[in-house]
């Protein structure tokens, strides 16, 4: 039996949510069931190209222009792809925090019938005014809406769609993000950071998004009252240069840029806590990865309240000042017994084994 194939959208050259959640359904999926295949516009390469095009032994993307840069030859693209995998894909799957992105899908899943899954991964965002116009069209042309929060479904779909959207978990590899002291040590002795140290983590690239002034403001409180206090952040875009260049010298080689890193798992491991005033979010796989690690986190309350699994999650007004948040975080018990989170995460039905189950069935109905 011929497996089904679907077309992923949403796939791009940065590592983000979206991009770690494909990546990982796709690795996790059963071959033999189901073949993803990749629409990617623009012509940077896409991240994980290497590992998905092992994974399947053959290329499984598809390349188009971006709307932006070349609407008509992009749409003429588009165009020619479609027609000649008309018969092709069971599904087009679309993910994102977007509802223009179905520029790439309209009216081509239409005129051919192939069904479209729409799945939000934002609960705030992008252009406000692009959303709101594409919205109504994207709920015309879907046949079934996912969703990883009640935040993220009002986002992309509407606040009426909220309970009739299947609201897919972002389940993470248990297994890896399971605290690891070998692992702590070799990167905190790798950064000189010594026992004694107080590391506050963060995951995410440079973007407005994440929210880096805030870090950083709120790492200089807690440097004042805790000199030992180290600040550790993984991940590039296009703000670093920027948060580096905005680093007061006070804070001198207090603060690590670590870059970008593929195994994030030691890196949690060697955190104390975790920290994460995003201006918005739907639901953060790193938010689960940090818990699953047994991390205090610490989330700014525009982050959907669905992202507390544990009772090391704490919400914080992303408004609350500075010294609030540095008091928050120097007040928390640092519970040693990090081992005992993974088993809850499982329990809240967050591992990737229940994710690839709930996925198999919107695709085989």
């Amino acid at each position: 039996m011929e497996p089904k194939k679907i077309l992923i959208i949403g796939l791009t050259e940065r590592i983000g949510g979206v991009e770690t959640f494909i990546y990982n359904t796709t690795r996790f999926s059963d071959k033999s069931k189901y073949r993803y295949e990749y629409l990617i516009h623009g012509t940077e390469a896409p991240i994980y190209e290497e590992e998905l095009t092992n994974f399947y032994g053959e290329n499984p993307f598809h390349y188009v222009g971006h709307f932006k840069k070349k609407t008509i030859s992009t749409f003429i693209q588009l165009a020619k792809f479609y027609a000649k995998n008309k018969n092709h894909f069971d599904y087009i799957h679309l993910q994102t925090g977007a509802a223009s992105e179905l520029s790439y899908v309209f009216p081509f899943s239409s005129i051919y019938k192939i069904p479209l899954i729409s799945h939000s991964h934002n609960g705030n965002g992008y252009s406000p005014f692009l959303n709101m116009l594409f919205k109504g069209l994207l709920n015309l042309c879907t046949s079934k809406r996912l969703s990883c929060s009640d935040e993220a479904t009002k986002w992309l779909f509407g606040k009426k769609y909220i309970g009739r959207t299947r609201i897919i978990n972002n389940g993470i590899d248990i297994d890896r993000f399971t605290f690891n002291q070998e692992k702590r040590s070799i990167i905190r002795n790798q950064y000189n950071i010594s026992d004694e140290d107080f590391v506050i983590g963060h995951i995410g690239r440079f973007s407005e998004q994440k929210n880096h002034k805030k870090i950083l403001s709120i790492f200089n409180k807690v440097k004042q009252s805790n000199p030992n206090a180290k600040l550790l952040l993984v991940g590039t875009g296009e703000l670093q240069d920027e948060i580096k260049g905005r680093l007061p010298k006070s804070l001198g080689d207090s603060v690590i840029f670590a870059g970008k890193q593929e195994e994030t798992e030691a890196y949690y491991s060697a955190f104390d806590v975790f920290l994460m005033p995003s201006l918005y979010e739907g639901l953060p796989i790193v938010g689960i990865e940090a818990q699953s690690m047994g991390l205090p986190c610490f989330f700014s309350d525009t982050i959907d309240s669905q992202i507390s699994l544990t009772d090391n999650a704490f919400i914080v007004d992303l408004d609350a000042s500075d010294d609030y948040w540095a008091e928050k975080i120097l007040s928390t018990k640092i519970n040693k017994d990090r081992m005992q989170y993974p088993k809850e995460i499982n329990r809240k039905s967050f591992s990737i084994q229940k994710t690839i189950k709930d996925l198999e069935e919107i695709y085989e109905v």
